[in-house]
Parts: structure tokens; C-alpha cells; sequence
């Protein structure tokens, strides 16, 4: 009887380090896209998650779902929009930055700023939050995962999106870039509306395998990615590489995961990768999980690879999450080319 409650008492110790060493996240949506976002996977993330809605429309924020939301620029813009003009956009998120703030963990270890680029509330407010949180928070890992508007949307939103990009690349540690343009290539003759919520899917899975490599409630894993890993690859990193694959097999699930890219990235000579397998035990076969990691290691030479492995009944299939740091992309390059600086 003693030793069984000496060992609840252990347990109960044991419970109370884990949770205080779980890294909390926050998952920022800013302005139509990224409240539109935000609202998709509320209530559907682990409880070290938070998500926080933020924009300058209160209609828009109303309807939206998330554990905070914040109005911003009520005073200059009163609740209408920033107009689809970025300069109101960053003056409104400077004018309510503090209760932007506030909306944060105290202690967070991630902050995830989700914006729709080449409007006025995302591609203005975004670089913004991730500069001062880069001031006020500095030990916070800051990833941007942001959309760029098809060319049928005009010049003024690509430039728009061009020199919010440039910005957010330089102030976040990260920056996952997904654009419509690519996406409408891979819908081809579907609508516009599917080929947008395919972005928005994209973004979804990539943002909850993230979490998912960072949360004690998905359940232990035989090996696990700890908030060290995430930080020692994404500190400065530039552009960021998050792909989602599931298969029959290892090899299938690792391949879809590499063909889940949106910004025609090139992983070679990548910073450092962390590649997380998720599947029913007898599917996770040890000499498949080495040659995915030695893919990575010497096929794209990224000198440092995490990896990650967790059995689980949760899939049908084998899952394969992949995040890959301070990446390439021609598109990229070629979208910010033009803009001389």
C-alpha cells in the first residue's frame, strides 16, 4: 500500500515536470487569411497550444473562433479594414501592439504568425508582431507561414505581398512561404475556391505537425523531437520547408511529404531538418526511417537531421512529418527580383 502511494506520488511529480517543460505555442492568425486559418483547427490542437486571432476587421474577427482575438487599429480605423492597404495595416498593429502582446504567453517558446500576403491587415501587421516579439521575447523561435496572391489579383497586391515578404523573411526565424499560383498549377482545371482551400489545407498540416513535435499529448514517442531540436534549426534561418506525407509505406509517406511543397523549394545543403514518423509499430520499419534519414543526409547534404518516431493507431496509413530550415527557391528569388533592393 505504501509503495503504491509513493509511486502515484512519482507519477504525479513526473506529470508536473512535463508539463512545465512542454513548450508552449501560439499560433498568431493575423487579417483574413490567417483568421480564416486560425478558425479551421480551433479546439482541434493539443492544450500547450494557443491560438489567437488578430485583425483590423470586427466583423471578420467576430465570426471567427480562437482561444483570443484582438482588434486592432480600433481607434484610426475603427473596426473597418485596413483597406487592402499594408501602410494601414502595420500602423494599426503599432497602435494596438501591446494588447497584441498581452494576448501572448508570458513564457512562450513559439510564436506562429499566419498571414495571407499582398492585402492590408496580414502583410502589414505580421512583420511587425514578429519584430517585437524578436525585441521584447528574444527566446522565442518566431515562424511565419504566409500565402502569396495569384498574378489574376494584380500588380498592387503583388507588390504589396513583395515588400512584406522581403520584410517578414528578415524578422522571423522561419518563413514558410505557399503560393496560389502553385497551388492553382497542381488543381489545374478545378475552381478557385478549391484551389485556395487547398493552401489553406497545406497550411493547416504543416502547422499541426509542428505542434504535434512539440506536445506531451500526442503520447510518448520511441523517439522523440524536443524544443532544443526545433530551436537549434530555426534560429535565423531564413526560408523554411514544412511538407506532410502519408503512404502505404515509409518510402511513399516520405515521398509525399517532399512533393508537398508550394514554393518549388530546394532542400540541398538545407541548414538542418527534423523528419518525424508517425504509424501503427509494425509499419515503422527501421531500415526504411534510416534510408529516409540518409536521403537527407547525403543525397541533399543537410549536416544536421533530427528525427522523430511515434506508434500510434491514429492513421490508417504511415506519416511522414518533414521540416527543413534556411532553404532555397528560384520562385521565391524570382517573386522578390523585382524589387531592386
Amino acid at each position: 500500500m505504501e509503495m503504491a502511494v509513493r509511486r502515484r506520488t512519482v507519477d504525479r511529480g513526473l506529470e508536473s515536470v512535463e508539463k512545465a517543460t512542454e513548450a508552449k505555442i501560439n499560433i498568431v492568425g493575423i487579417g483574413g487569411c490567417g483568421n480564416n486559418i486560425i478558425s479551421a483547427f480551433y479546439k482541434k490542437l493539443p492544450k500547450n497550444v494557443k491560438t489567437i486571432a488578430v485583425n483590423t476587421d470586427s466583423a471578420v474577427l467576430k465570426k471567427t473562433d480562437a482561444d483570443e482575438k484582438v482588434l486592432i487599429g480600433r481607434y484610426t480605423h475603427k473596426g473597418r479594414g485596413a483597406q487592402g492597404v499594408p501602410d494601414l495595416g502595420r500602423e494599426a498593429m503599432e497602435e494596438d501592439i501591446e494588447s497584441v502582446l498581452r494576448a501572448l504567453d508570458e513564457n512562450v517558446d513559439v510564436v506562429i504568425g499566419i498571414a495571407g500576403m499582398g492585402g492590408g491587415t496580414g502583410s502589414g501587421g505580421l512583420p511587425v508582431l514578429m519584430r517585437e516579439i524578436g525585441l521584447r521575447k528574444r527566446d522565442a523561435i518566431k515562424i511565419s507561414v504566409v500565402t502569396l496572391p495569384m498574378r489574376e489579383e494584380g500588380e498592387e497586391r503583388k507588390r504589396n505581398a513583395q515588400f512584406s515578404l522581403r520584410e517578414t523573411l528578415e524578422v522571423s526565424d522561419v518563413t514558410v512561404v505557399n503560393a496560389n499560383d502553385l497551388a492553382m498549377e497542381k488543381a489545374r482545371a478545378v475552381d478557385l475556391n478549391y484551389a485556395f482551400s487547398m493552401v489553406n489545407r497545406k497550411i493547416e498540416r504543416s502547422i499541426y505537425a509542428l505542434v504535434k513535435m512539440q506536445s506531451t499529448e500526442t503520447g510518448p514517442g520511441y523517439v522523440n523531437v524536443d524544443l532544443s531540436n526545433l530551436s537549434r534549426i530555426s534560429y535565423q534561418s531564413g526560408l523554411g520547408f514544412i511538407g506532410v506525407g502519408r503512404g502505404r509505406y515509409i518510402f511513399e509517406a516520405f515521398d509525399d511529404a517532399l512533393q508537398d511543397d508550394y514554393a518549388k523549394t530546394d532542400l540541398t545543403e538545407a541548414k538542418g531538418a527534423i523528419i518525424y514518423f508517425e504509424g501503427k509499430s509494425v509499419d515503422l520499419r527501421v531500415d526504411q526511417m534510416r534510408e529516409a534519414t540518409d536521403i537527407l543526409s547525403r543525397r541533399y547534404r543537410i549536416p544536421t537531421v533530427f528525427m522523430g518516431v511515434r506508434p500510434t493507431f491514429e492513421y490508417p496509413d504511415v506519416r511522414v512529418n518533414l521540416l527543413v530550415t534556411q532553404v532555397r527557391s528560384q520562385y521565391v528569388d524570382d517573386f522578390l527580383a523585382d524589387l531592386g533592393l
